[in-house]
């Protein structure tokens, strides 16, 4: 299969502009060239596809940017994020691991750093037969700062810091649901109602925490180091209703 731009755009149904949009923000692999045409064929399709369903899920471009960035560089998105190619969700899946395999990711982690998991959240011992991680992603973040030279300390304070406040936020949340939501809604009404919310205000809360994190680390970087990697990682797109993706 070897497509022009214009019949790939044809092909996806998205707008030739935001074809190359993909392109700007890496989410695209570049076509391969014949003379001085781009030839685009079905491994560009089936990014193209990954990419709608990631999006109809509810996932923002920065984070489908940077799943496909970790996918590209060869980690398994099940692994990574508790999500295949196909269907992708917003939540993860748990994942069962016995302490072996915990250690092979992990290989420094003490009897000591396994209890501040527990305690932190990012590990629920099941008995003998290991750990239920219900945040693969935050396992492979934990992961991938030690690896990158971060003190595992450093880490798990980090990952307790998250818990212990989303633990604020949802008490808060389901106080305002119970009290002014739920009561007024039919008993019928509620399943769908959960379903619905518990999808969108997870994606929400994301996106909020992501554009509020990033301005903290503005607001409290002393050089221009942290600043410049900021820079770089920035999205700075908006896409509209129809796909189209423009600068901001």
């Amino acid at each position: 299969m070897e497509l022009t731009i214009d019949e790939l755009a044809s092909r996806v149904q998205l707008p030739v502009r935001t074809l190359r949009e993909y392109h700007t923000m890496r989410l695209l692999p570049l076509p391969e060239r014949r003379g001085r045409i781009g030839v685009y064929g079905a491994q560009h399709i089936e990014r193209l596809a990954l990419i709608g369903r990631l999006q109809r899920r509810g996932y923002s471009l920065a984070g489908i940017k940077d799943l496909l960035a970790a996918w590209d560089a060869g980690t398994d998105l099940t692994t990574l994020l508790g999500v295949d190619s196909g269907p992708a969700a917003v939540d993860e899946t748990p994942l069962r691991i016995t302490e072996a395999e915990l250690r092979d990711r992990l290989p420094a982690l003490t009897p000591a750093d396994m209890k501040r998991a527990v305690a932190a959240g990012l590990l629920m011992a099941i008995g003998e037969e290991g750990f239920v991680v219900r945040s693969p992603a935050l396992l492979a973040l934990v992961a991938d700062g030690v690896q990158a030279g971060v003190p595992l300390a450093a880490m798990l304070d980090l990952i307790a810091t998250l818990t212990g406040g989303l633990g604020v936020l949802a008490d808060e949340l389901a106080g305002q649901i119970v009290a002014q939501i739920a009561t007024p809604l039919e008993a019928e009404q509620l399943p769908g109602v959960l379903r619905r919310w518990r999808v969108l205000l997870m994606q929400g809360a994301a996106s909020i925490l992501a554009d509020r994190l990033g301005a903290a680390l503005l607001k409290k970087a002393d050089g221009e180091q942290l600043r410049a990697a900021m820079d770089r990682v920035r999205i700075g797109v908006v896409t509209d209703s129809a796909g189209t993706i423009r600068r901001y």
